[in-house]
């Protein structure tokens, strides 16, 4: 705790170096904000650091002058539609906007004060050209200690040259600046077909396993007595393993496998079974785990399980009600459809209606009931097809459980015609 107050303390502010404005973002962009963004909601999510974002916009540069002359428009105007256009592709990504954006052109007597300075304290230099290089050696080993990097392994192939630059180190150093998060992120980020389908299985595991405990929840799924402490008992682990995953160097990838583990332990008491026991649900602990489990990921910009409309007013709660009604009244249906007597191989219980019946008559009498009921699974199978063209879908919740159905949204929005 107290490691955690003095993080906090000796970090309230984050500079980022934003995008230089003169052309779209592109996937290096994308792993180096979002890779960010990561790591600042987890300080804020997770350990409570309130973390104040400066973020500067290149918007004057050789290559937007080159570019807005290019396309016929001014410098402005090209790193103002540039610099949208970026702010619009982050909020795409759910990466959360910095607390203060910094353009350059607001900040240039700003800027050469500092470069005075730094020029003054003989830390940096000019050329013949008027360009100003910081001096790598006036840094002393302090230079690239947190990153690893040895400026004497800095190969010159491919690299502009200057006259009076004092080391090719110091040329490397404004490159590196703009390239090495975009390297880093090449190296480092697989991106092949594999890595992608494991993502995208983890994702579906884990909105499958919110939408079938909603469904037990409201009694739309059948199961066996839960055993409570077991699962009350894997939450407190899972809390504990996300905290010393994410205070351990940012170890996203631990913190997600514990998440799995919790949601794992949760799907093995989720067996659907025909027949209801009587035993009371344990909704609270399938309600604190997937609150734990979308709380998680929402902090880290991702969301299961919406059921969001986009209107105004109370329609969402509305809508939501509505559309719960509706799919119990389907799953009753269903029930009486399929409720039908045992089959004529089956032993008839004594006392039970039609026990004493021979069994051809019984047979017969069962195949006239699926005939008369035939219909009504055929309304509830029409429902579900065009409920489905509106974007929500029923679907059985799994085998040896055909009586009981779970409703599922394949999109976030649902939209609901204006009253006219």
């Amino acid at each position: 705790m107290e490691a955690e107050k003095s993080f906090a303390a000796i970090l309230p502010l984050w500079y980022s170096c934003g995008p230089t404005v003169y052309d779209q973002a592109h996937l290096g962009h994308a792993c180096s904000y979002v890779r960010f963004d990561i790591i600042r909601r987890i300080m804020t999510k997770f350990f409570g650091i309130e973390v104040i974002m400066v973020m500067g916009i290149t918007d004057i540069d050789d290559k937007i002058i080159k570019r807005s002359n290019e396309m016929n428009v001014s410098p402005v105007a090209l790193a103002r539609f540039y610099e949208e256009d970026f702010k619009q592709d982050m909020a795409a990504l759910k990466v959360l906007p910095p607390t203060v954006y910094m353009r350059v052109t607001d900040n240039i007597p700003q800027i050469i004060s500092f470069i005075k300075t730094i020029i003054a304290n003989g830390q940096a230099y000019t050329t013949s050209q008027g360009n100003v290089y910081f001096d790598v050696k006036s840094w002393g080993k302090r230079y690239g200690v947190l990153t690893a990097i040895n400026p004497d392994t800095y190969d010159e192939a491919g690299f502009p040259e200057e006259i009076f630059v004092r080391s090719v180190q110091d040329v490397l150093f404004a490159w590196q600046i703009q390239l090495s998060v975009h390297e880093e992120c090449a190296i480092n980020v697989e991106f092949s077909d594999k890595s992608m389908d494991d993502a995208k299985n983890l994702l579906q595991a884990t909105s499958s396993f919110i939408t079938d405990a909603n469904a037990y929840i409201k009694g739309q799924l059948v199961c066996d007595p839960i055993r409570e402490d077991i699962l009350w008992e894997q939450l407190a682990n899972t809390k504990v393993t996300v905290k010393a995953a994410f205070a351990d160097d940012f170890d996203t990838s631990r913190a997600v496998a514990a998440i799995m583990d919790l949601i794992h332990h949760g799907n093995r008491q989720l067996k659907a079974v025909t027949k209801d026991a009587g035993s009371p649900r344990s909704s609270v602990v399938y309600g604190s785990i997937i609150s734990y489990v979308e709380g998680f990921f929402n902090a880290l910009g991702m969301s299961f399980g919406e059921r969001q409309v986009a209107v105004g007013g109370d329609n969402s709660a509305v809508l939501s009600n509505v559309l719960d009604e509706l799919v119990r009244f389907r799953t009753r249906v269903r029930h009486y459809a399929l409720a039908l007597p045992e089959a004529a191989g089956a032993v008839p219980v004594e006392g039970a209606p039609g026990a004493s019946e021979p069994k051809e008559e019984q047979k017969e009498k069962r195949k006239q009931l699926m005939r008369e009921r035939k219909p009504l699974l055929e309304a509830c199978d029409s429902l579900r097809e065009d409920l489905a063209a509106f974007g929500i879908h029923i679907k059985g919740v799994g085998e040896g459980c055909r009586d009981a159905d779970e409703m599922i949204f394949d999109r976030a929005i649902v939209t609901i015609p204006e009253p006219s």
